[in-house]
């Protein structure tokens, strides 16, 4: 199997540092859409046997960019982005003022972030959550190839699910409609590419 990742386009809530995960249901904004067209002109979505997509609509919308109307949308709960509960909406930057034992080195929200947000989805259960959809995806296309568009925090642990066991500490966020390639044989998973950016 191959499997092919891409976050959404931009939002405004990318645009000016605030956290967004699944509670917030935003659009893309002008520049997201128009660097989304622009990218999906080097994309080509016939090669792929079936289209996954988180139901939000920042993802449907980047999904329906790069498809191109060729192609069936499949949309799957799996595929929303991170539950970060208190935190959603919230300024990083306030974040880490408050929190700073919360924020990596990198300036990404870390596990432990949970011990503030008690309403927040677990490191734990996000991988869960990931390794179900990865595995259902083997078992219905051992030989085929298909595409996931998603979200940023989602596809650094569909990559950490596949690679270190969980842990997403080693794992940069891809850029707004950044890429991710992994082929899958007998349940041996190879990173092909990871933040391929087409534009």
């Amino acid at each position: 199997m191959e499997i092919v990742f891409i976050r959404h386009g931009q939002t405004d809530l990318n645009k000016f540092g605030r956290i967004q995960g699944s509670s917030v249901n935003l659009s893309l904004n002008k520049e997201g859409r128009e660097y989304a067209e622009e990218a999906a002109k080097n994309f080509d979505p016939s090669e792929f046997d079936a289209v996954y997509v988180s139901p939000l609509d920042r993802a449907v919308e980047t999904a329906e960019i790069f498809t191109k109307g060729q192609k069936k949308l499949i949309p799957d709960d799996r595929l929303l982005e991170f539950d970060y509960g208190e935190w959603d909406g919230e300024l990083l930057t306030e974040m880490k003022k408050k929190h700073p034992d919360a924020i990596d080195p990198w300036g990404k929200v870390a596990k432990n972030y949970v011990d503030y947000a008690p309403n927040g989805e677990t490191h734990e259960e996000l991988n869960k959550r990931c390794g179900d959809f990865l595995d259902e995806m083997y078992k219905k296309y051992p030989d085929g190839k298909v595409l996931v568009v998603a979200h940023g925090t989602l596809i650094r642990m569909m990559a950490a699910h596949y690679l270190t066991h969980g842990d997403i500490s080693g794992f940069d966020t891809i850029a707004n409609c950044g890429l991710v390639k992994f082929s899958v044989r007998e349940n041996i998973a190879r990173m092909i590419y990871y933040n391929r950016i087409l534009a």
